[in-house]
């Protein structure tokens, strides 16, 4: 296969469905939004908000390295320290929105 699709009015190139492209072929904003390994077994989904801060989007656990329990004591041994190293929203923090989910 060459990449491209035969078509009534000629060759054009082969397009695969992507998240980052929308209906109109437009690319949409994703990169504000990452997922980083914390510590071994430990994932952080977060977003860029714009003005210097973070919004905490998901806390994800290995299920190999914690139990649920691990995974809830360590949370609460290490959320600040979480909050403080990604410069997350002060909101959020008072809220602690942020749930647990093991992976």
């Amino acid at each position: 296969m060459d990449g491209t699709v035969q078509t009534p009015s000629g060759t054009v190139p082969r397009v695969a469905a992507h998240p980052s492209v929308n209906g109109n072929g437009a690319a949409r904003h994703l990169h504000d939004e990452w997922l980083e390994e914390y510590e071994a077994g430990v994932f952080m989904k977060l977003k860029d908000l714009g003005d210097g801060t973070r919004e905490l989007m998901r806390v994800r656990f290995s299920k190999t390295r914690f139990g649920e329990h691990q995974a809830e004591n360590w949370w609460k041994e290490n959320r600040e320290k979480v909050y403080e190293r990604y410069n997350v929203r002060t909101s959020q923090r008072a809220s602690s929105a942020a749930s647990t989910h093991s992976a």
